[in-house]
């Protein structure tokens, strides 16, 4: 019979077996390729071999690690697709990893977007549980709040606005969601090139006064023109239609070079929140940190009512990206299974030692 080890070094090494697991579960079930283009595999690989472990676990662990009690996170989140109306992808996804940082970490999330997106977002957040508070000032009283602040002036004026805004939040960590990202030129586009500098509020600034200030900075995308995509730059350049040349005159394609501490790219970015969430989940050993399908539902239907669309269909109806909200929360709940199945157990198998043996050797 063969011997197993089973000393604390050991199973500290099976332990990280398991994280890397799971977090592989749930970036494949992020990075399924619904559209069938083969892109997001390419930028993904690029993400992943910069981060070296699953993208969803490192940014979870990087803000479980971050975040306390109390503690601020902004978010930034919304593309307006086109004005007045936000797309789902990003807005229900944030308000999902919103309520996942607050019962994960007692964390206050704190949004700044423009004032178009305030009616969808407040909504979605509802939905997810949380109470939406009136601003930074009420939050402190009350439970399970969340905030929404509305981002307005002239680029003129946006660079002193978001620095007295980054002075007045003081977040340990940012979340960028979906968020678009201002290329080398400082200009927005969407993904296949249209130019949309005008209709979006330069939150560029504030991401960038708050990473300057010491916070966490993460950043989720799909296409490669969000914020926070700086570490797949130039794969997006080099592996998307618009790139490098988006066609518009400004001459400087969509990608946004904007780094972020964490780069999580999925198939949609709302999914990349989805599995953030899942994995605090995983980490914090709670299962209610990621809300339920049937909550999620009611994000969903929350954020359409209140003005939300589907980007790529422009339909006002709870689809993120083109995929129905039946396929979404069926995913949430698969990945609320894929971070509770493997710590089931009290103890470590036979098998999983043995593995964690042979990493330990090299093999």
């Amino acid at each position: 019979m063969t011997t197993i080890d089973t000393s604390q070094a050991l199973t500290e090494r099976a332990a990280r077996v398991v994280d890397l697991a799971v977090g592989e579960n749930v970036d494949r079930l992020a990075t399924l390729d619904m559209r069938g283009d083969g892109v997001l595999r390419i930028i993904y690989e690029t993400a992943r071999s910069k981060q070296g472990e699953p993208l969803t676990l490192a940014a979870a662990r990087a803000l479980h690690q971050r975040l306390q009690e109390r503690q601020r996170v902004l978010m930034l989140t919304g593309f307006l697709s086109p004005k007045p109306y936000p797309e789902t992808d990003g807005l229900t996804g944030s308000a999902v990893l919103a309520a996942a940082l607050e019962r994960a970490c007692g964390a206050l999330p704190v949004f700044v977007c423009e004032p178009e997106v305030v009616a969808a977002l407040a909504a979605a957040l509802r939905g997810a549980g949380l109470n939406v508070a009136p601003d930074l000032d009420a939050a402190p009283d009350d439970p399970h709040a969340a905030v929404v602040i509305p981002f307005q002036g002239d680029r003129a004026s946006a660079p002193a606005r978001a620095a007295t805004l980054a002075r007045t939040i003081a977040p340990a960590a940012c979340v960028a969601v979906e968020r678009p990202g201002a290329n080398e030129k400082g200009e927005y586009h969407y993904a296949m090139g249209k130019n949309v500098t005008a209709e979006i509020a330069p939150l560029d600034f504030l991401y960038q006064e708050v990473a300057s200030a010491g916070a966490l900075t993460v950043g989720v995308g799909d296409f490669g023109n969000e914020l926070g995509m700086g570490a797949v730059y130039d794969v997006v350049r080099a592996e998307t239609p618009a790139g490098a040349t988006c066609g518009c005159g400004c001459g400087g394609g969509t990608a946004c070079p904007t780094p972020a501490d964490v780069t999580v790219t999925t198939s949609t970015s709302d999914w990349g929140a989805y599995g953030i969430a899942a994995c605090l989940s995983y980490l914090t050993h709670d299962p209610a940190v990621l809300i339920s399908g049937a909550a999620y539902r009611r994000v969903m239907d929350g954020a359409v009512a209140a003005g939300a669309i589907d980007g790529p269909t422009r339909y006002a109806v709870p689809f993120v990206d083109g995929i129905d909200d039946a396929f979404n929360s069926r995913l949430i709940e698969t990945m609320r299974d894929v971070v509770r199945y493997p710590t089931r157990a009290a103890t470590h198998s036979p098998i999983r030692l043995f593995r964690a043996a042979r990493r330990s050797e090299g093999g």
